[in-house]
């Protein structure tokens, strides 16, 4: 059963991608430059940046009574993150300089596309934590616990 399911939009990714292919399409057609693009060149940019459109759009975080999945766009890139090895949850803030998207962080992942905080796991079988990037993260910390609460019940 889904405890928790929200969808947080990329904007940066959908509005500057498709401008840069508004630009490189121009840039193709005119010829710009002294040295202008080729069409195999045109075709392999127009398929890079139409991916990341695709792959980096949004983030949908789901919360079951089992697990926590983080899915990225289309689900090129799926993180699964079992209730039972979660040792701790806290909310944390996390540095501007972090960016957005997946990044390495010490200690850990990030997965963040908007707001200034993050929901925090600790892991029990690893040193390492994930943290979670939301405007909505008074509501998933208190997901996960209920999640974890219900875990702790039935393995009892």
């Amino acid at each position: 059963m889904i405890k928790y399911k929200k969808f947080h939009f990329f904007w940066v990714a959908v509005t500057l991608l498709p401008i840069a292919i508004i630009f490189l399409t121009f840039s193709y057609l005119n010829q710009w430059g002294n040295n202008p693009l080729h069409k195999a060149e045109y075709i392999f940019f127009l398929v890079l940046f139409g991916g990341f459109i695709l792959g980096l759009y949004g983030l949908t975080i789901t919360i079951t009574d089992k697990e926590i999945k983080l899915k990225v766009g289309i689900g090129f890139y799926t993180k699964k993150i079992d209730l039972t090895k979660i040792k701790s949850v806290s909310i944390q803030d996390s540095p501007f300089y972090y960016g957005c998207g997946i990044r390495i962080i010490p200690n850990g992942l990030l997965f963040k596309l908007n707001g200034r905080h993050a929901v925090e796991l600790k892991l029990k079988d690893k040193r390492n934590i994930i943290q979670i990037g939301t405007n909505d993260y008074i509501k998933l910390k208190e997901a996960i616990e209920m999640g974890l609460s219900t875990q702790s019940k039935l393995t009892q």
